[in-house]
């Protein structure tokens, strides 16, 4: 493999090295005027490889005027005598001219893009190309494409266009010379990634070795496969077009920070490391566009980075299920780490985030894996496990902030842990000695230097500063459920006990009670269930108990340091001899029914409601309809491929007077009733605007007769407080159409 990344290098060197010699250039003499009508000296004259979107923003810096016009001149290559086809797609007037002669004819000022194709007979040769595009006004939209008769419309590529006329076989040969250029980078980014697949591969299967050894490999690996299959099952949900998880991280916001380098003030609500994760998971398809030969904007390559980052996701699922065995293995033995891996698989939240490109999991993987070195480290006081202890908690919180609160409190027991070893040596003051121990103060450089570097606070300390701020104040100020007093506080504590039930369902969370209370009342366990204790505690002391509102993604790293205890709880009731028979029905009993709990996220994403109401939308709204909605996107259907405005008031829908209006019923019953949202539901619902139910539709509960169904899934999504994004998933749906 190095061989063959050794070879595509050179042969794209050498090939880019001739393309860099080469003498005929790429694109179409572009000029652009600041008004619509191709008159005045323009304001700019330059060349573009392509007509496009993109290269209309470049010439007016991202901010093209109200009106604006340009033309596009130069000379295409047809390879061959016949019937060639020309088209424009554009939102006002387009034209396109070949030898002189008027191929397409797209004129007329309209508020959405519209179409218009041309043919023209054309013999082998160089021919003349002139484009102009005019934009009175609204959004504007400008694309040029081109096909050979009977063959599908696409971009035409900046190959065949150069903006001087040149000699047939001089312009063939160039071409020629592109293209090849641009199948080796191709080829030579692909070996790239083939070759990092196999380097990673290759560390799996030392990981894979060890825990052979180990002798769990043949029962922990049905654990990882069933898990990646609960967890991979829907994780195109929404895909290509739409980013129906909530708070997902998106290409866009992942692109735009690695613009701007990271620097330059640039903040997000989120903290940069899984950003850098992102990039990285990017980096081929980034440099085939920085190469020319992808457009990352266009609706297929930016699905795939979508899929990618949910990939990401899935991978970080995997690797929390390992270090979920390593710290329960570490803890209570290995059996029980392969019992607690399997418990966890199977918390619903975890099987929903495993699949989204949401930083829940990533951050949980970071957490998990400290898990194993924190316990490491207080059993064999090794420095490597200190330090590793301190990379993982930093990764973690420089992946989400608030795993700040598993690590808090952490310290005190190593403290106390470091304490007993100097007292037992027989040091003086062995308070002072473990404070000041090499160990604690090499993992605290180790940390604070990593975060530095993370966060990037030597070259973007204002945007560090900013983000501080964000979080703070208007990311979490609104988002409170309780008051902070005594009654409150409590108040929230059943909450979060409520939701671990409903993350788990009852079988699991009483088996991770039973454990709890088992590795405390065990004198030989009792001092390990309090080392877990601790990031529980110092979690919600520090995080959920300051915040004052709880959700279930909140409560997944205490859900994974339950399933220890539960791995603990099963352990001992699968060793007893007496009634094993009988105690493995009850083990295997639990297992099955949160099986078919967890499995509940990934049938109502597979039977999701969107897609059978784009499916009634395609069969009834016509090309000239304009379909209304309201909220953000992410809570409806895909809705790109209709002609869609936003209506948030009674008043708007009255103006303009959509044959559809489409709404999210369940996201609706949390709008206020005075609002004019409320009052624009309130009419449609009541009939009293114009418009009828024309088609209501959520898919029916799967399994309805398993006890105890999470509410958030199957629920009729009126329960209060909401505690879990997971509601969104299917929800209900009512299509009001006009009447005339």
């Amino acid at each position: 493999m190095k061989t063959l990344v050794a070879c595509t290098t050179l042969v794209v060197a050498l090939l880019a090295c001739a393309d860099w010699l080469n003498p005929v250039r790429e694109g179409l003499n572009a000029r652009y005027f600041t008004n619509a009508t191709w008159s005045d000296p323009p304001a700019l004259s330059t060349v573009d490889p392509v007509p496009s979107n993109d290269r209309l923003l470049d010439a007016f810096h991202g901010s093209p005027p109200h009106a604006f016009s340009t033309t596009w001149a130069g000379s295409f290559l047809a390879m061959h005598d016949g019937v060639y086809a020309l088209a424009t797609i554009s939102d006002d007037d387009s034209a396109v001219f070949v030898d002189g002669q008027a191929v397409v004819d797209n004129a007329g000022r309209r508020v959405w893009p519209r179409g218009a194709t041309g043919l023209v007979t054309l013999r082998r040769g160089v021919h003349s190309m002139y484009v102009r595009y005019a934009q009175d006004g609204g959004p504007f939209h400008m694309e040029l494409l081109w096909a050979r008769a009977g063959e599908p419309l696409e971009r035409i590529p900046a190959w065949a266009l150069t903006p001087r006329r040149v000699g047939f076989w001089t312009f063939a040969i160039s071409a020629g010379l592109k293209r090849t250029l641009a199948a080796a980078e191709w080829v030579w980014v692909a070996s790239l990634v083939v070759w990092t697949l196999i380097i990673g591969w290759r560390w799996i299967a030392r990981g894979k070795a060890r825990l052979a050894h180990e002798e769990v490999w043949p029962a922990l690996k049905w654990v990882l496969a069933t898990s990646l299959i609960l967890n991979a099952v829907g994780i195109w949900w929404g895909l290509p077009g739409g980013s129906w998880p909530p708070d997902e991280l998106t290409p866009t916001l992942v692109l735009g920070a690695a613009a701007r380098w990271f620097t330059n003030g640039w903040f997000d609500r989120y903290p940069p490391f899984h950003f850098y994760v992102l990039t990285a998971a990017f980096s081929p398809f980034m440099l085939l566009e920085h190469l020319g030969r992808l457009d990352l904007s266009t609706a297929m390559p930016y699905a795939a980075l979508a899929l990618i980052s949910r990939l990401v996701s899935l991978a970080a699922g995997v690797g929390t299920l390992v270090a979920v065995y390593l710290s329960g293995a570490q803890a209570f033995g290995r059996r029980a780490g392969v019992l607690a891996a399997a418990m966890f698989a199977l918390v619903t939240p975890f099987v929903y985030y495993a699949k989204t490109a949401n930083l829940d999991v990533p951050y949980l993987f970071w957490f998990g894996l400290s898990l194993v070195f924190y316990l490491r480290a207080l059993d064999r006081l090794a420095l490597r496990d200190f330090i590793s202890l301190a990379v993982c908690a930093t990764l973690a919180i420089c992946t989400k902030d608030q795993a700040y609160g598993l690590f808090l409190l952490m310290p005190l027991a190593i403290v106390e842990r470091l304490w007993r070893a100097h007292r037992n040596a027989g040091r003086r003051s062995p308070l002072i000695g473990a404070l000041f121990d090499r160990r604690v103060v090499w993992a605290a450089v180790v940390a604070i230097g990593l975060f530095v570097v993370l966060h990037n606070l030597v070259f973007n300390s204002t945007g560090f500063k900013d983000h501080v701020q964000l979080i703070t104040g208007p990311a979490s100020e609104t988002y409170r459920d309780f008051e902070p007093t005594l009654a409150g506080r409590l108040a929230l504590l059943r909450l979060s006990a409520y939701i671990v039930q409903q993350a788990w369902g009852w079988p699991m969370c009483l088996v991770s009670a039973a454990g709890l209370a088992l590795a405390i009342g065990s004198p030989t366990q009792r001092r390990i269930a309090m080392w877990l204790a601790v990031p529980v505690v110092s979690y919600y002391a520090t995080f959920i108990n300051v915040v004052l509102y709880n959700y279930d993604r909140f409560m997944l790293p205490v859900c994974l340091v339950l399933s220890l205890f539960g791995g603990f709880a099963f352990d001992r009731l699968l060793s007893a001899t007496a009634a094993s028979t009988w105690r493995r029905a009850v083990a295997y009993g639990a297992f099955a029914c949160t099986l078919l709990y967890a499995a509940t996220v990934d049938v109502v994403m597979l039977r999701d409601s969107r897609y059978t109401v784009e499916r009634w939308l395609t069969a009834h709204v016509t090309a000239g309809d304009v379909v209304g909605y309201v909220f953000p996107q992410q809570y409806y259907p895909r809705l790109e491929s209709f002609n869609t405005t936003t209506i948030s008031s009674a008043a708007e829908l009255q103006q303009q007077h959509p044959m559809y209006y489409v709404l999210n019923a369940d996201y609706a019953r949390a709008e206020p009733a005075d609002s004019p949202i409320g009052q624009l539901i309130a009419g449609l619902q009541g009939g009293r605007l114009g418009y009828r139910l024309a088609f209501r539709y959520r898919h029916p509960s799967p399994w309805p007769w398993l006890p105890g169904a999470p509410r958030d899934l199957v629920g009729d999504r009126t329960e209060e407080p909401i505690t879990s994004v997971l509601r969104q998933i299917n929800p209900l749906y009512e299509v009001f159409q006009r009447v005339n």
